[in-house]
This record gives structure tokens, sequence and C-alpha cells, in this order.
């Protein structure tokens, strides 16, 4: 037992440290976006330590003392998405411009069309974002195009494909390949009663060997430089590989003024709706200062390895 304490807990520690490290790799970045799940099983290591390593020894002691220091550091990241802080997006129950918006990834080897439909009738969304579609989703969902009037759909068969579904009039939706040819993202201007909103789904890789990490940070500056050069209310969706404690999704807040209504809410993990273990938030919306919140919910497991996510927001006057 004390190999395997001795084993885990210096991986965990090696974890903490590649994770604070300033460097856009993929190696680097999985250990930032698994950040509570290393804290988790720190803490499980600092309970084990206490109750059965022989406390009179100096390398229990540093353990347990290196575990602890390393718990509060993970913590001190992600705690923004704890209940005890501050919400980012405040709430209303003006309803006067909600709006309704859902994303979901939904894995181009399920084939669990008719659950998707069915939640579709069952939430009623003015605008759905759909990632990793192939044809056969976009065959499926053509039932759709008599609720939703307005679209732009592009599947590809590497899973990067991607369609919007909208029952608001889109004005000029065009397809974005921002840093690579093949992953497309969606900005569109939608008209929505007598004000206009824009809004930008996206895809990025996520972090991995085959994979550039540089051009996903890339694409999400330069998505976050789109969102306000006209200063119109923004909705930015998708699955975008990455957590909101990142210092690259931290960045791209920061350069878009976009809010997350998940700040003080919590953590809304969507990712692997398949595995129960070690969850991860990866798909997100962030909101320009005009909205407020309705709504933000983690929807049903309905095949894909993603949960569906549903915002709702009231667009204010003020």
């Amino acid at each position: 037992m004390q190999y395997a304490f001795h084993t885990l807990t210096i991986i965990c520690i090696l974890v903490t440290f590649v994770s604070s490290m300033q460097l856009s790799k993929w190696w680097v970045k999985i250990w930032d976006i698994n950040r509570v799940n290393v804290a988790c099983i720190m803490f499980t290591l600092v309970i084990i330590g206490i109750i059965f390593l022989p406390l009179t020894e100096w390398w229990s002691i540093v353990y347990i003392t290196i575990l602890s220091f390393s718990i509060i550091y993970h913590v001190s990241i992600f705690y923004p998405f704890f209940s005890l802080h501050p919400v980012e997006l405040h709430t209303t129950q003006n309803r006067t411009h909600a709006i309704k918006v859902l994303a979901y990834n939904v894995r181009k080897k399920n084939k669990k069309y008719d659950q998707f439909l069915s939640l579709i009738e069952k939430v009623n969304p003015d605008l759905c974002l759909l990632t990793e579609v192939d044809q056969g989703w976009i065959n499926a969902t053509n039932s759709l195009n008599q609720q939703y009037p307005y679209s732009l759909q592009h599947p590809q068969e590497n899973t990067y494909g991607i369609a919007l579904f909208s029952k608001l009039p889109l004005i000029n939706p065009r397809l974005n390949f921002l840093v690579d040819k093949e992953v497309p993202s969606i900005h569109s201007i939608i008209q929505f009663k007598d004000k206009q909103i824009q809004f930008l789904g996206l895809h990025p890789r996520p972090p991995a060997p085959s994979n550039i990490a540089e051009e996903k940070d890339l694409e999400l500056i330069k998505i976050a430089g789109m969102t306000n050069y006209n200063l119109l209310p923004t909705i930015v969706g998708g699955d975008l590989n990455d957590v909101g404690w990142s210092k690259i999704t931290q960045k791209f807040k920061l350069i878009s003024g976009l809010l997350d209504p998940r700040i003080g809410r919590g953590f809304y993990n969507t990712y692997n709706a398949l595995i129960p273990l070690f969850r991860i938030p990866i798909d997100h919306f962030f909101v320009s200062k005009h909205f407020k919140l309705l709504r933000i919910n983690r929807l049903e497991k309905i095949g894909s390895d993603h949960f569906p996510v549903l915002l709702e927001v009231n667009l204010e006057d003020d």
C-alpha cells in the first residue's frame, strides 16, 4: 500500500507542476482541463495517508503537506465555479426578449437520432447548435426544417462538421475556417424581434499529440476579436475542448468582454457522458453584458459522449 501511495503521490505532484506551466502544449492542457479530478484524487490520498500511513515517519508528513498545499492551489483556480463565489451573469425574471439556445456535440458515431429529435420537441430551443455532424445526422434532422426554417449546415466526416438550426432569421450566416481548413466555425447575425444579436458557434480541436494546441488557442483569440467588433449583443457557444478556468479561456473572456453563466453556479460537467467518473466541463456558452440569465441546464444523456447544454437568457433593454 505504501508503494502505491508513493507512486500516486509523486504522479499527482508532477501533474500539478505540469498543469501550472505557461505552455500551449497538449500535455500541459490535458492536466489543466482535468484539474478538478486531480484535486479529488489528491484529497483522497490525504485522507488515506492520515488514516493508514505511519505519521511518525517524516516522509508521510512531507507527502501529506505537499498534497494539501497542492489541493489548495488547484481549488484557488477553479473556485469561481463554486456557488460561494459571486455570479458573473445575473439572473432575471424578465422574459420580454427571452432566447433559448441548445448546444450539443452529437458524437458522429451516435445514431440515436430519435432521442435527439424528442429532446428538441421537449425543450423547443430558438437556436440549436450541433457539432460533429456528418451527412447521416443532416439527413436524420431534415424534419427540423419546418420548425427551424433558417439554418447553416456543414456536415463533415472528420468529426468537425457543424450545423445551426434557427427559428429566427439568420442575416449573412457564414462558415469561418479561422486556423484550420478542416475545422469550421459559424458566425451569423440573428434578427431577434426588433433587435439584432450575433451568434458564434465553434468546435476547435482537442488537446492531443496529433493536434497543434496553439491553433486552438489562436481560434479562441480570433473568435474573441470577432465578438466585439460591431458592439452587438453576442452569444458564443459550442464544444471548446477546454475548461472555463484555463488561461486561454480567461484571455478569451478578457478580450471579448463576455460573461460565463456558470461562474458562481457550478461546473456543469458535459464530458464524458458515457463514463460517470472524471467528467469535465468542456461545452460552453458565453454571453455579452446585454443579457441576463433565465436558466442554464445540463440536459439528459441522449446517446453522445457529451451532454446537451441549454441556455436561456433575456436580452435586456438597458
